[in-house]
């Protein structure tokens, strides 16, 4: 089960890597939700100049936030098990240091991070609790972390129209609120959780389908089928999508909060 899991995430890997050129033209849902979690992790915060300390990135991506996110750090670290992808953050020269490597063993001494902040990472990774378990392990006491993650719900309508052309799993399965929940009570630390949605919109499904394909979504989107670029299969899958119209389509996307305060030694 394990070589599955880490043939998977191989996969995904390099499907986010040949996608880090084009991910941050498409990332609109990534900028919504990365932009309100960094406004969360820096609103209390009262003091000038660097404010979150050392500050870990995990799952960075192309780094297309690290001009925002940066100055708020004393050193910003960024973490992605993308080649592709941590290259694409490299060429920017925002962080101090750079790492390729697995959320689940964060190759960081314990206590070593005043803040982690990761967004839209966890759904990709199969052991959501170790993940977690990791982040308050690298945290110093009194450190913080903000994640985001995408839970059951999330591209119900793609789900539904799917289902009404074939059977096959073409959606990534996303845990439901309350297993996630139970992950991060798993994790051993104080997690708190919530969720939002999002709702965004398209002209039609084809532009739906190019942006996950540009976000390096399509491994999971595939999964189960091949040759789902035809026309006429996406014609059939756009005449079942809830509530289209020839104006558009809306896209709804469910987003969990997790938010960790680390306590203090006594």
């Amino acid at each position: 089960m394990q070589a599955v899991i880490q043939a998977s995430q191989g996969a995904i890997a390099a499907c986010f890597g040949k996608a880090a050129a084009s991910y941050q033209h498409a990332a609109r849902l990534q900028r919504q939700v990365a932009y309100q979690a960094l406004a969360d992790l820096t609103a209390s915060n009262t003091t000038s100049g660097p404010t979150l300390g050392k500050t870990l990135d995990l799952g960075c991506g192309p780094g297309w936030l690290h001009p925002e996110l940066a100055p708020h750090t004393e050193t910003l670290t960024a973490l992605d098990f993308s080649a592709g992808m941590l290259a694409a953050a490299k060429a920017q020269g925002q962080a101090a240091h750079y790492l390729l490597a697995d959320a689940a063993a964060i190759p960081l001494a314990d206590a070593s991070i005043n803040t982690v902040f990761s967004s839209l990472m966890l759904q990709w990774c199969p052991e959501p609790a170790q993940v977690l378990r990791e982040i308050s392990r690298v945290l110093t006491p009194g450190g913080r972390a903000v994640v985001t993650t995408l839970v059951a719900g999330t591209l119900s309508e793609l789900q539904t129209a799917f289902a009404a052309v074939d059977q096959h799993q073409h959606v990534q399965h996303f845990l439901p609120l309350n297993a996630l929940s139970a992950a991060a009570e798993a994790s051993g630390a104080s997690w708190q959780v919530y969720s939002y949605q999002l709702d965004l919109s398209y002209p039609d499904i084809f532009a739906l389908a190019k942006e996950l394909k540009q976000l390096g979504a399509s491994y999971i989107a595939n999964r189960g089928r091949q040759g789902l670029t035809g026309k006429g299969y996406w014609q059939q899958v756009a005449a079942a999508y809830p509530n289209a119209s020839a104006s558009g389509l809306t896209a709804s996307y469910q987003v969990a909060v997790l938010q960790l305060n680390k306590p203090c030694r006594d």
